[in-house]
């Protein structure tokens, strides 16, 4: 990616005539913060941008503040900073772009579209721009020429980066313009039993009838995107290939070689769908093959999702006008929240009804007063064993008024998942805080609740 440079000198002579301090430039200071957030130096970046925005403000100082919330997790506070700028009519591509993505977050993906639209008109070679707006492009064609566009402006961009946008290019050139998840039945209420995965602690299970009535279990996993299978469960499914990817996982490097196709038919009770996406995978989810892959809440979207772990059952209902929760917000297809270290510090955290036991990544670790790391810990997720787990002692989260149990929780390195996704990912609230629970997920007011 383009890289403004570190401090401008253009003042350094008339400080030499005036005796005046030298002060760097604020678009120079800027580019700094920006420097700082492509090296996962988010702290020091929302440091410095607040004292230039206290010392020195401009649209531009507000703009490297509002990106440096955003890659801060603290989104809403991102909205306040960027929202008075981009009112106005000559506001800097960069601020259009970044509040187009706190909408998207947001579940605003009208305004999301509109945004970015407009940051393109201002800055069609800005790469940073266009990757971030072909997330919200009106067509797969308009994405795979941002894309491209991308690609070409930034040589010595984020190989991860890059390589997603690839991934990207080669499954819209395949699907083209083909809608999918098509609803084939749509009721207005859905009833599914949900029946807990044994053994892991936490898990629970609903069946999908594919082509052909061929059934497979699938975990129901909040924190995944979408559906992923296991290849040898749809083959004989109504299972067309498409395209291949790297899939960004937990697990092994944190890249994993997956095949991206369509199911001609996939049904979860009386809810039907044509034309489902899906990735797969050659690896067994479960060695024991008691589930056949992993599904997430997004297949339900416009519906209120309530799952009661107590009684085992899965309920879609309409989405309510009032509904009550914690706000969530979806950043690259994760449903993120804000809970806390009790009593302190907070953080943004994926709610993972997948994950058996919660996980904080290193960084907070260092935060929380009294942690200690323990033990290695031998983790698997999709893509393999996560490397450099290990137990953390003295950590308790809490979530909508709900504190995790008195015993150790897991910690990884979640920096790559943080990058990629463009905020600070502090941990995954698992099933040791959840299970039990009655989790209410209302879909559009973008709400999540939980009922002991």
């Amino acid at each position: 990616m383009n890289r403004r440079t570190f401090f401008a000198i253009c003042l350094v002579a008339a400080a030499a005539v005036t005796g005046a301090p030298v002060l760097a430039a604020p678009a120079d200071v800027a580019g700094h913060v920006r420097e700082l957030i492509e090296k996962d130096l988010w702290k020091e970046a929302l440091a410095e941008a607040r004292t230039l925005v206290a010392e020195a403000p401009s649209p531009e100082a507000s703009t490297a503040l509002g990106e440096a919330l955003y890659r801060a997790g603290q989104i809403d506070q991102a909205d306040e900073t960027l929202t008075p700028v981009v009112a106005e009519e000559d506001a800097p591509a960069r601020a259009i772009a970044q509040l187009g993505l706190v909408r998207a977050a947001q579940g605003r993906d009208g305004d999301a579209v509109v945004l970015m639209e407009r940051a393109v008109t201002r800055a069609p070679q800005d790469p940073w721009v266009l990757y971030r707006a072909a997330g919200a492009a009106r067509t797969r064609e308009s994405a795979i020429e941002l894309l491209k566009r991308y690609i070409v402006a930034a040589p010595g961009d984020d190989p991860d980066r890059i390589e997603g946008a690839r991934g990207t290019i080669r499954l819209y050139v395949a699907l083209g313009e083909r809608k999918i998840w098509v609803p084939v039945k749509s009721p207005e209420r859905v009833e599914l039993p949900l029946s807990p995965l044994a053994g892991t602690g936490g898990g629970y299970v609903v069946e999908a009838k594919l082509d052909k009535k061929k059934k497979i279990r699938l975990l129901l996993d909040t924190g995944s995107t979408g559906l992923f299978v296991v290849l040898r469960s749809v083959k004989k499914g109504g299972y067309t290939p498409l395209s291949q990817e790297t899939v960004f996982a937990g697990g092994g490097s944190g890249r994993a070689k997956s095949s991206r196709g369509l199911l001609a038919k996939v049904a979860l009770g009386g809810l039907e769908f044509s034309d489902a996406l899906v990735t797969t995978t050659e690896d067994e989810f479960d060695p024991q093959g008691r589930i056949h892959g992993v599904l997430g809440l997004n297949v339900f979207s416009g519906y209120r999702v309530t799952m009661d772990l107590k009684r085992g059952r899965l309920v879609l209902e309409p989405c309510s006008g009032d509904a009550a929760g914690a706000p969530y917000w979806d950043v690259s297809g994760q449903m993120l929240v804000r809970a806390e270290a009790f009593p302190s510090p907070e953080g943004l955290f994926l709610f993972d009804t997948g994950a058996t036991r919660s996980m904080v990544s290193r960084s907070f670790v260092k935060a929380v007063p009294g942690a200690e790391i323990a033990d290695a810990a031998g983790i698997h997720t999709y893509g393999g064993k996560v490397a450099g787990a290990a137990t953390v002692r003295g950590v308790r989260l809490r979530f909508a008024g709900v504190t995790g149990i008195d015993g150790p929780v897991y910690t990884s390195d979640l920096t790559q998942r943080s990058r990629l996704g463009g905020v600070e990912i502090s941990g995954f609230l698992g099933m040791d805080l959840l299970d039990g629970k009655t989790i209410i997920v209302d879909t559009r007011a973008r709400k999540v609740a939980l009922v002991p």
